[in-house]
Parts: C-alpha cells; structure tokens; sequence
C-alpha cells in the first residue's frame, strides 16, 4: 500500500489486518476516484458529481460509522476529511465549467446526428439511383 501524507496511517500497535484491509480499500477508492476525475475531465462521473465521506465509504466499502469510532476518529477520519477538501479544492475550480462542458459534449452529439443523418439520406438516394441503373442494365428494353 503506498503511503499518502494526507491520509495517516495507524501506528503498528494499534494495526490489525481487518483495520489494514479497511485502509488499503480506503486508499484504492480515493486513487480510482481520481483517476475517473482525470478521465472523466475534471467531473466525477457519479453521485451526482459529488464526492463525500459516505460515497468515498460506499466505494471502499467500509461502513461510515467505522470513520467515528475511536480506533479512527483522530487519524483516518482526519486524513479523509483532509483529501476530500483537497479534491474538493481540485472540482471547485471545475464545477463551473460543468455545465458548459456537458453542453458543449451534447452540442457535438447533436451536430453528429445531424450529420449521420443528412448522409444516410443521401446513401439511400444513392441506393435508389443503383436500383434504377441496375434494373435498366438487367432489363435494357424496359
């Protein structure tokens, strides 16, 4: 597991392995989760774009209330807390173009239709032109 310093690990004595499991889930959630950010633009692509303590805990699979309880409350809650406002720093600046992008994206989608269309239209032109060239070849005296 590599180690952030944002986000504190537990000292060794208070470690045991369903806590190292927790934290290596944790840790997994937050780098995919930025990594779907960087694909995704800037914009994460679920939970409405939000990223929270529940929905990073929903992804990792730990259960929220593991975040309050004491073993957690001072150091691993603290490093989530800590990441959220740094990603939250990262969107902020993001969230604004959102709307545009998204826009922008649909815009495109819209003009790509349009176009399909416009040239399926002429393919079938096209395929009724050979149709008629076809037939007089096969029939050449009507």
């Amino acid at each position: 597991m590599t180690t952030d310093p944002a986000f504190p690990t537990l000292p060794a004595e208070k470690s045991n392995a369903r806590t190292e499991a927790a934290l290596a889930r944790l840790h997994k959630a937050m780098r995919d989760i930025e990594a779907e950010i960087a694909a995704y633009q800037g914009v994460y692509p679920f939970n409405h774009g939000r990223v929270t303590q529940s929905e990073l805990c929903r992804r990792a699979d730990v259960k929220k209330a593991t975040l309050q309880n004491p073993l957690h409350k001072d150091t691993t809650r603290v490093g989530v807390i800590r990441w959220l406002d740094a990603l939250s720093a990262q969107l902020a600046h993001t969230r604004d173009g959102t709307r545009e992008r998204v826009t922008e994206v649909a815009d495109g989608l819209a003009a790509e239709v349009q176009r399909l269309t416009l040239a399926l239209a002429a393919a079938e032109q096209r395929l009724v032109q050979l149709e008629a060239e076809n037939a007089a070849l096969r029939h050449p005296h009507g």
